[in-house]
């Protein structure tokens, strides 16, 4: 633009060089609001420009222009251009439409306004709310009028903060989903942007990171070592390729890679089970626009609101996997099959992985490291002859227990009791409610003169006695009934998880994840194996023992 020159009033030596900066914000604060506008608000401010008072030299340094930023932080690039001009010299003046332009947090314009402007020789103009001119009028800046106008602007960005949080959370709360970008694994759906749906792309690649890690045993780093040579992008990188306007602030690099960061994000995510989960990060304040973490108990979780990728059994596993102490096997990538689930039997710590003369085994790490406990070691090899023995085992025990189940259930006697218990119980509760009824009406009837007192005594304590024996009657029916159909309430997984390893023949870190919850190394070599599913496969062995004797 070329220099506005105006008819001089001083001496040349006096005349004062004014090389304005314009700028412009525009936020989602302010609305609809044409008169806001980029080019509404360029366009004021040039007119301005052009109409200043004779006798002032004004040359136009820069248009500057943070489009779609808050003014609540003034960590706003083009406004962050400006004052490094400023401290340049290449600017000495700031004209802006408002002073909301400048910023709605009361502090950081008060800031700018009565301190770093007046530091900085800088003139500060606002064409209107309120008229300032620092220049023509220093004392301006400070008085009261400036002052409530910063604090309403702030005042403005708060409700508005509010009202926009309480939108949100009611959208949360019904399960809509309100993000910029679907997660890994789903796309928005283009009829409903709060609702999602499975992207067939990425979805197989989801699949095979918990296949991964949870049947093959490998480790998250060597999950990204594999991601990486198959040539899978990422899914900051994936969004790119989609064309999507991804911006991750905390990855720098223009060609993002995968990381264990990654993989970990992924196997925590409940949003594969088919929930909705939102409001896992927020923002300190409507002026602190940093995130910080929310506890998960505070978490927005609706579900069942789009499709599963991952089933539930598998999801559970990978978590529980996460916590146990791992050590992958000499960096390929794989973990030891029996990495996290070894406990020493004594001192309970976790056992740790050594090898010597190329044989691998396990030890305490408590006496290897303090000598504070007993010696407890086994090779890798004797310990996975070991447990595959005790599995097998098991497995044929359970195969027993469920044949010998299914004839219980298919015996005369229990589905005698089963077919009879039912509206006998019924009877005794009615009985119970009718001896219950006359006694709460003794009293009416001896206030009434029905009975005398010592009737009315000595009823009292007959029915009580009765109330009590109809009790324990009905409880212990209720319980014989509970016990002669506990059989069809087995947990269907328990039985599943075993048999589908019938004939197993060799172990991987898969079967051990699956049925072990821990193994306990005794000294001198001999262990214990707590199983998962011990909850349903106690009771199914106690009533067995309980019912078996009676039904002989």
């Amino acid at each position: 633009m070329a220099r506005i020159r105006k008819t001089p009033d001083k001496a040349e030596k006096d005349r004062t060089l004014w090389k304005a900066a314009l700028y412009i914000r525009l936020s989602r604060e302010d609305g609809n609001d044409e008169s806001y506008s980029v080019q509404n608000q360029k366009q004021r401010l040039k007119e301005y420009l052009e109409n200043l008072s004779s006798g002032e030299e004004v040359q136009l340094a820069d248009i500057y222009i943070d489009d779609g930023c808050t003014g609540t932080d003034s960590n706003r690039e083009s406004f962050q251009n400006m004052l490094e001009d400023i401290d340049k010299g290449f600017v000495n003046c700031v004209i802006v439409k408002d002073l909301s332009r400048l910023s709605r947090n009361d502090w950081e314009c008060k800031k700018y306004l009565q301190h770093l402007f007046v530091i900085k020789n800088v003139r500060f103009i606002s064409l209107e709310l309120p008229r300032l001119d620092s220049y023509k009028n220093p004392d301006e800046v400070y008085e009261m009028g400036v002052s409530i106008q910063s604090m309403y602007n702030e005042n403005h960005c708060r409700e508005t903060s509010v009202k926009v949080r309480g939108t949100f959370n009611m959208k949360r709360k019904k399960g809509e989903f309100i993000g910029a970008f679907a997660p890994y694994g789903y796309l928005k759906d283009p009829d409903d942007k709060h609702r999602l749906l499975v992207d067939k792309d990425a979805a197989p690649v989801i699949q095979d990171i918990f296949h991964w890690f949870v049947r093959d045993g490998m480790s998250k780093n060597g999950i990204v070592r594999k991601l990486i040579s198959l040539g899978i992008p990422c899914p900051s990188a994936y969004k790119r390729q989609k064309g999507m306007k991804y911006h991750n602030p905390s990855i720098a690099s223009h060609e993002p890679l995968w990381s264990a960061r990654s993989i970990t994000a992924i196997l925590t995510n409940q949003m594969y089970l088919g929930h909705m989960v939102q409001g896992r990060q927020k923002v300190r304040s409507y002026k602190v626009h940093t995130r910080i973490n929310v506890p998960e108990n505070q978490w927005f979780i609706v579900e069942n609101t789009h499709e599963a990728i991952i089933d539930k059994e598998t999801f559970d596993k990978a978590r529980e996997l996460m916590q146990r102490d791992t050590r992958t096997v000499n960096r390929s990538g794989h973990l030891y099959t029996f990495s996290g689930f070894l406990r020493c039997a004594d001192c309970g710590k976790a056992m740790g992985h050594r090898t010597s003369k190329n044989i691998s085994y396990y030890a305490c790490r408590t006496n290897t490291s303090q000598g504070l406990c007993t010696r407890h070691s086994i090779r890798h090899d004797k310990l996975e002859a070991m447990v595959l023995e005790v599995l097998q085992k098991h497995i044929s025990l359970i195969d027993d227990l469920d044949r010998l189940m299914e004839d219980i259930n298919n015996t005369p006697a229990s589905r005698t009791v089963s077919k009879g218990a039912a509206p006998f119980i019924k009877l005794r509760k009615q009985e119970l409610k009718r001896i219950s009824s006359l006694r709460t009406g003794l009293y009416a009837d001896w206030k009434n003169g029905d009975i005398t007192r010592e009737e009315y005594h000595c009823m009292k304590e007959e029915f009580g006695e009765k109330e009590k024996k109809l009790k324990q009657e009905i409880e212990s029916l209720e319980k014989e009934y509970q016990n002669m159909t506990l059989a069809e309430s087995f947990d269907a997984p328990y039985l599943t998880a075993f048999f589908k390893h019938k004939n197993i023949c060799s172990l991987n870190r898969g079967i051990v994840a699956e049925l072990v919850k821990v193994i306990y190394i005794h000294e001198g070599g001999d262990i214990t194996i707590h199983f998962n599913f011990t909850d349903q496969h106690q009771p199914m062995a106690e009533f067995i023992e309980k019912l078996c004797p009676a039904l002989s």
